[in-house]
């Protein structure tokens, strides 16, 4: 629920509420983040998002005391909020900087969980600090959170950014909070060859601008890239590492762990790593929707790809994490002419079926509300089928490798395409025959031999 401030005014919370406070608020992941949080403790609360202009966040403040458990805070209140409050912790006062606020009795005390989550985030990845050293692209807040922690754990720290003048004030900042643990600016020739991590806390890359990047390489003793921004998961700077080579992290499993240490706060909560790896995945699968809507402009994920390439499995866990419907084109099919597709290859033949693929492509592409329509090997062989797919879905190839395919297709007895004396030429000749169109009419192609990483890849590039 979004509300404007004089809404916020006259609203009466039924249950304990809680809410992001910032100004503009277009869509934010923090309502539905927070709802899975809840629902994984079985935790009966509320979360808004509240547009507070800053001259209003005083009045705003005051009625959060009397109306909500607790409140977070994005851009513009994070440093505005401080003289508010009547405590802050010792980390958030040193970054001049709240997201959190917890109601304590009569008193509200100030949190900074962002430099939880980015912690967290390092941790999760098995990455280690001290005596590293570590390039930061930025001087905003979200830099001066990495910094911090940073040299906190004992890294030589590099930053570099845009502005000369900006990047020296942070670091100055910075090292008067760490005068013993090294912290020097560069430019980007400047940048030391030997620096083994990255973090980037700019805005460059983010969506609708992916193509940007702070930087054209990495230098050749990177080992691990954090990028701040989850919109793209996959931003142009995390694409210069070699993934044979270079760990990579976005910014979502920030997100979801600083939320999840703002429960903490607010009223004790514990999650566990499984339930903060799930709830990381069903986050990835909101983005892929929203992202399916304002960059593609698109309803539907489509998934193309031979035959036994795992379209099916899939597309029934992108249905899962992303909320949306989920129809197989062959089971579809077969619902809706009681038949099974080897009865009708074996009645009709493969041209009649040919038509019945075409009329309920457009049919499903046709429906207003999203799904993940997992169409049949051969679907997109007509040129028809392709146009009406693309008119409201986004294709995706899953370009299985071939022995996978064999080997999922090795006990199949309903393929009637590959009932022949020689099975595994004939699903040879076919692969090979098919592949180019698969690749030419796809937006995406997913190439990946175990299913899990199909299904993570697939969110992500989506």
């Amino acid at each position: 629920m979004l509300l404007r401030f004089d809404e916020f005014r006259a609203f009466q919370p039924s249950r304990k509420t809680y809410a992001l406070f910032g100004h503009p608020l277009g869509h934010s992941m923090s309502p539905s983040l927070h709802k899975s949080l809840f629902d994984s403790n079985d935790y009966d609360a509320d979360y808004i998002a509240v547009d507070v202009p800053p001259e209003q966040l005083a009045d705003a403040l005051t009625l959060a005391r009397e109306k909500l458990a607790g409140i977070n805070l994005t851009i513009p209140h994070k440093k505005a909020i401080i003289p508010l409050l009547d405590e802050v912790n010792q980390s958030a006062a040193d970054l001049n900087s709240v997201n959190t606020v917890a109601f304590k009795g009569c008193k509200a005390i100030g949190f900074n969980t962002d430099i939880l989550g980015f912690a967290e985030s390092l941790e999760r990845d098995g990455i280690t600090l001290k005596d590293k050293k570590v390039l930061l692209i930025g001087y905003g807040g979200a830099s001066a959170v990495m910094g911090y922690h940073c040299l906190k754990q004992g890294a030589m720290l590099y930053i570099t950014g845009r502005n000369a003048e900006k990047a020296e004030e942070l670091k100055q900042y910075l090292s008067a909070l760490f005068p013993n643990v090294k912290c020097e600016t560069c430019t980007r020739k400047q940048i030391p060859k030997d620096t083994e991590i990255i973090v980037h806390g700019t805005p460059l890359g983010m969506y609708p601008r992916e193509d940007r990047t702070p930087l054209y390489f990495l230098p050749r003793g990177t080992t691990y890239v954090f990028d701040a921004v989850y919109n793209p998961p996959t931003t142009a700077l995390l694409r210069l590492a070699n993934p044979r080579f270079i760990q990579t992290r976005d910014g979502l499993y920030m997100l979801v762990m600083q939320a999840a240490r703002a429960q903490t706060i607010w009223y004790g909560a514990q999650f566990s790593q499984e339930t903060c790896d799930a709830i990381l995945r069903r986050t990835y699968g909101q983005m892929a929707v929203k992202r399916l809507h304002d960059k593609y402009h698109k309803r539907h994920i489509v998934l193309c790809g031979f035959m036994g390439s795992g379209k099916t499995t899939v597309g029934r866990k992108l249905a899962r994490l992303t909320g949306l419907s989920f129809v197989d084109l062959d089971h579809y099919i077969e619902a809706q002419t009681q038949m099974s597709i080897s009865d009708i290859f074996a009645q009709y033949g493969e041209s009649y079926f040919r038509d019945l693929e075409t009329r309920y492509v457009t049919e499903l592409t046709q429906r207003k509300e999203g799904m993940v329509l997992s169409l049949g090997g051969g679907a997109v062989l007509r040129p028809e089928n392709v146009t009406a797919i693309k008119k409201s879905g986004l294709l995706i190839l899953l370009d299985t490798p071939l022995s996978r395919i064999l080997k999922n297709l090795s006990q199949s007895t309903t393929r009637p395409l590959l009932e022949t004396s020689d099975k595994l030429a004939q699903t040879k000749r076919l692969y090979d025959a098919r592949r180019p169109l698969y690749n030419q009419v796809a937006d995406i192609r997913i190439r990946s031999p175990r299913l899990s990483e199909v299904v993570e890849r697939t969110l992500k590039r989506i």
